[in-house]
């Protein structure tokens, strides 16, 4: 019989394998380890994405404001091999964080897996950051309190008047914070449509 239901709960098996294998990266990592011990992780999801076998995360919100950094750039942890059961050797096993928080993992090689948790190689082990141009651009032009705050996922252009701005921060109804190329920032907002000056 087909099984229409995926599961939701969160395997005991994929927790430890998280933080068994955030147990040997470098200490600056280890706060990944310490959110999964924590409880973050509430359930899977699967979704179609192109990141081949993903599985998601959903989160305990009691624990998210703890652990998230919002200013931080997303990364994959690639390079990590685990021994799985069903093929009789090591696969490749990823895993995706994004704002400081672990969103999923993929096996990219392999569908069908039943992971032997204590066995992980980290010898090849590599962080490739996701970046985004216009906030490397314009970050040497943000005053401290900004860099702090402003998430690079949330930079993008925006031409008004013929003048291009940067979108910094959304405030309520489609108005943001946006900042020139010269470092001035403005409230922009669209009802009225006003783009004021802002210190």
């Amino acid at each position: 019989m087909l099984n229409l239901f995926k599961r939701t709960k969160v395997e005991l098996w994929e927790r430890q394998l998280l933080i068994n294998v955030f147990s040997k990266m470098p200490p600056e990592f280890h706060y990944l380890c310490d959110q999964v011990e924590e409880g973050i992780l509430k359930r899977v999801f699967f979704i179609s994405t192109p990141i081949p076998n993903y599985v998601g995360f959903s989160y305990n919100r009691d624990v998210v404001g703890k652990f998230e950094r919002k200013q931080d750039n997303g990364f994959e942890i690639k390079g990590v091999r685990v021994y799985d059961e069903v093929s009789k050797s090591f696969i490749d096993f990823e895993i995706h964080i994004s704002h400081g928080l672990v969103i999923g993992y993929s096996t990219p090689n392999n569908k069908k897996i039943s992971i032997d948790i204590n066995k992980i190689d980290v010898s090849d082990l590599k962080i490739q950051y996701d970046i985004n141009p216009l906030y490397d651009k314009i970050r040497p032009l943000l005053k401290p309190a900004y860099v702090r705050s402003v998430s690079p996922d949330d930079v993008y252009e925006v031409e008004l008047d013929g003048k291009i701005y940067y979108h910094l921060q959304d405030l309520e109804d489609g108005d943001f914070i946006g900042m020139d190329d010269n470092g001035k920032y403005y409230e922009i907002t669209h009802d009225p449509y006003e783009i004021k000056e802002i210190s």
